[in-house]
């Protein structure tokens, strides 16, 4: 038996890798694609052969590999055109070296070794590997009679429209077994037409989908369940293919250093912080209706976005000359510490964006005391702030990742006593989380503080990270100078212009949604209260912050254990300023349903076996 791997391509899309070795040899944990495959053919004895269709930077590969792997031996095809042609021209070039029944795989696909034995226990048949559709997947898709498993129908990507059902197909996996009677009375012949009559730059799937499409001798799919594999087109996807092979111990480490991109991956998320209720299902489909004209136009100028920001309070203040709407919360912070911050109190732990970018000597780090609940005790801070000769200040409120709040009232004595420095920032990314805005927002004090600097993240309370939208709103005409000198003319994307537009049609439902929220959180907080090595600090976001109480224990052992067992993914303290003893860890408000889950897990954990 033979095995004809297809690894002439460029492969682009993973560039900047891909400048230096062709797309076979790039690794997954430190084995090259193509090394990975071949160790798994030369697993099993009937594979003689393996023909490799060659061309981007062949000369590595050849080196690389040699003549003989394993005992197997190697031949090569070289593809020379590989930059006009596509698969099919590689396959039709090393068609005359095939000779017998074989295995066809395209050299980009990652894979236990085990996935091979679908194919040795199906001999002299024609067999496709394919897996259940996944929202992440990419590529040709089919459809099969679930009774004999015969494919029925072969569908292109060209061909799935924006309404295309994906219920009932399979992802194909690039991996055949190909009998030699099948290849050579039809599969062979109609590539040759092809090429003869359209061309070299297609794929051979398109001639696999003529063959089901007429009834010749059926090709039957064998679905891959339980068998690791990940087709590696990008650097998205080569993430996700370290991660999926890694030992378990590495895979936390792995995803920690990704900053997000979690939807790819096989975890419930409570270390990100957002509203999991809101947007509605309405408001997505209306954004879904108007993607394609969103995406066709460029969004509007500055002024009209803030202009649409402005109606969503009724604050005098809150107007489009007084806002400033930015690509998430993180854009204005890097601006004003890189242009206008001389030193900055920060009260610490705090979010790590607001240390970022700054030299230590341009930080005065206010420290929160834990015997008062991590809270703020205004006449120290604004001893601090004087003492440190500070120009700017920051309280975050409610404290990320404390979730401990400071009142209205403390605030205004903290600005009306440092009337003086350049800028007080407020941070109200998780103001709406307290189910009392009114009480502790100090948005409408703006106009009476002229160093008042409101900024505000809508990740969190609304539930869009991925859209990237923040806020700053203030008086100070300095500070808004300097921010809109340093902003491009198009911050914002047209999706996150419509949704400020459409928002207040929708408020009811956003506020619904922090309501649920809100019992959620009281569930998980009490839940949390029952676990015996954890002290939860009463919390006024979407999250609740621990401290791990038994010796035996410490935040990474449990973020470890809680991920590798259950896997459930928390924050680790650790890295936060002041909370380097790794006793605390940051829990996110999710569903009642995943809380559950949190809860059972934690209450699982036997701290004497960790």
């Amino acid at each position: 038996m033979q095995a004809l791997i297809l690894a002439a391509g460029v492969g682009k899309r993973l560039r900047p890798i891909t400048e230096k070795i062709p797309k076979c040899l790039v690794e997954v944990n430190g084995t090259p694609l193509i090394i990975n495959q071949l160790e798994a053919l030369s697993n099993h004895n009937e594979i003689k052969e393996v023909i490799i269709a060659v061309g981007y930077k062949q000369e590595m590969i050849k080196n690389k590999i040699g003549n003989y792997y394993n005992g197997i031996k190697i031949t090569y095809v070289s593809n020379d055109s590989y930059d006009k042609t596509n698969n099919i021209y590689s396959l039709w070039l090393a068609a005359n070296k095939i000779r017998e029944d074989f295995i066809l795989m395209e050299g980009d696909i990652y894979f236990e070794h085990k996935l091979l034995n679908i194919i040795f226990q199906n001999r002299n048949k024609n067999i496709m590997l394919v897996s259940k559709y996944q929202s992440y997947m990419d590529g040709t898709v089919i459809e099969i009679n679930e009774g004999d498993r015969k494919v029925k129908k072969l569908i292109p990507s060209s061909n799935q429209g924006k309404d295309f059902n994906y219920i009932n197909t399979y992802k194909t996996l690039n991996i055949y077994s190909i009998t030699y009677n099948f290849f050579s009375k039809y599969f062979k012949p109609n590539i040759d037409l092809y090429i003869k009559t359209h061309g070299t730059n297609s794929y051979y799937e398109l001639i696999l989908g003529v063959l089901i499409y007429l009834n010749t001798p059926d090709i039957e799919a064998r679905i891959v369940e339980d068998t690791k594999w990940y087709e590696i087109d990008d650097l998205n996807d080569l993430n996700v293919a370290t991660y999926m092979f890694s030992e378990e111990k590495d895979k936390i480490k792995q995803i920690s250093n990704l900053h997000g991109g979690y939807w790819r991956f096989d975890f419930i998320d409570f270390c990100y912080l957002f509203n999991l209720y809101f947007p509605s299902e309405t408001l997505y489909c209306k954004l879904a209706h108007e993607l394609t004209q969103l995406v066709n136009n460029y969004p509007s100028a500055q002024h009209n976005i803030a202009t649409l920001l402005s109606r969503w309070y009724k604050e005098k203040e809150f107007t489009e000359k007084n806002l400033i709407v930015g690509n998430g919360a993180s854009e204005f912070i890097r601006i004003l510490n890189k242009n206008m911050v001389n030193k900055i109190t920060i009260p610490v732990p705090t979010f790590n964006e607001y240390e970022n970018q700054l030299p230590k000597e341009k930080i005065n780090y206010y420290q929160l005391k834990e015997d008062n609940d991590f809270c703020i005790d205004k006449s120290e801070f604004i001893k601090s702030i004087r003492n440190s000769k500070s120009n700017f200040a920051v309280i975050i409120n409610p404290n990320n990742p404390i979730s401990t709040i400071t009142r209205k009232e403390d605030i205004e004595y903290i600005i009306k006593s440092l009337r003086t420095i350049d800028g007080i920032i407020v941070d109200e990314s998780f103001i709406d989380f307290t189910m009392d805005r009114d009480k502790f927002s100090v948005q409408p004090l703006i106009k009476k503080y002229k160093n008042l600097i409101v900024l505000r993240s809508l990740s969190k309370e609304f539930g869009i990270p991925g859209l990237r939208i923040g806020y700053i709103v203030t008086t100070n005409e300095r500070v808004k100078s300097k921010i809109k000198e340093h902003l491009p003319i198009w911050n914002i994307n047209s999706v996150a212009e419509r949704f400020i537009e459409l928002f207040i049609k929708y408020r009811e439902g956003y506020i619904e949604s922090i309501k649920k929220i809100s019992e959620d959180r009281r569930y998980l907080y009490t839940g949390l209260k029952s676990i015996d090595y954890l002290k939860p600090f009463k919390p006024y976001a979407n999250f609740v912050f621990c401290k791990i109480t038994n010796n035996r224990l410490n935040s990474e052992k449990l973020t470890e254990k809680l991920f590798i067992k259950y896997r459930i993914l928390i924050k680790d303290c650790s890295n936060k300023t002041s909370l380097e003893n790794k006793r605390y860890v940051r829990i996110s408000v999710r569903k009642r349903r995943d809380n559950f889950k949190l809860l059972n897990a934690l209450k699982e954990i036997n701290v004497n076996n960790v």
